[in-house]
């Protein structure tokens, strides 16, 4: 359990005791799409000191919200994964998101690719009138993310398995520019900031489902 308690019974508050010190909520998101190395959670977290994120690390395994594993071959590594408890947080972390997305980010700063599959999830906005059910594979460095759209959700598996319509490799800043401004597809395949594989329109049409 976190150090700091606030003795309050209300269930917001016992949340907090559990999930409220700095960096706790960040771990969970990290972690939402499946099980990370230290050094994979430390890359999603660069502004966490090492000290601090371990902190984190054994507060919420004791709480029954992360817990520790071993993959066998052929990765064969000690990874850390949200229980049971810890995945339920999932929708408190859209909501928190899509809440958030309304404040100013700080300049500079830079959104992790869990966080930004986080927000596709929390801002998903289909037109009116429109059902799109479409299909694309999202390559951000070396993670691989299966994006599923359907009329009323969209859904975000780690991993390349399923049968998609297009894949994309960019970057981070390069997707939030196609989902949240006027730039085309078009233009930043031109530029060689994206690489697109199968049907175009389809990532076009992908990338106008989201809004603030």
């Amino acid at each position: 359990m976190s150090q700091r308690s606030y003795e309050d019974p209300c269930g917001a508050a016992l949340a907090l005791d559990v999930v409220g010190e700095r960096w706790a909520l960040h771990v969970v998101r990290e972690l939402i799409f499946g099980p990370k190395r230290f050094r994979d959670l430390r890359n999603g977290l660069p502004q966490a000191s090492q000290n601090v994120l371990s902190q984190r690390l054994r507060e919420l395994e004791h709480d029954g919200i992360v817990r520790r594993v071993d993959l066998g071959p052929p990765v064969s590594a000690r990874v850390y994964e949200l229980t049971e408890r810890g995945r339920d947080l999932e929708p408190v972390l859209i909501a928190l998101a899509r809440w958030g997305a309304h404040q100013p980010a700080p300049g500079g700063a830079t959104m992790s690719t869990d966080a930004f599959m986080l927000l596709l999830k929390a801002l998903y906005r289909p037109p009116a009138g429109c059902a799109p059910a479409l299909t694309i594979r999202l390559v951000v460095g070396v993670d691989a993310f299966d994006v599923d759209v359907t009329p009323s959700a969209v859904s975000v598996v780690r991993g390349a398995t399923a049968t998609v319509q297009a894949t994309v490799r960019a970057d981070v800043p390069t997707l939030l520019e196609l989902i949240f401004t006027d730039r085309t597809v078009a233009a930043a395949i031109e530029a060689g900031d994206v690489e697109v594989t199968g049907d175009r329109e389809v990532v076009q049409r992908f990338t106008r489902l989201f809004g603030k």
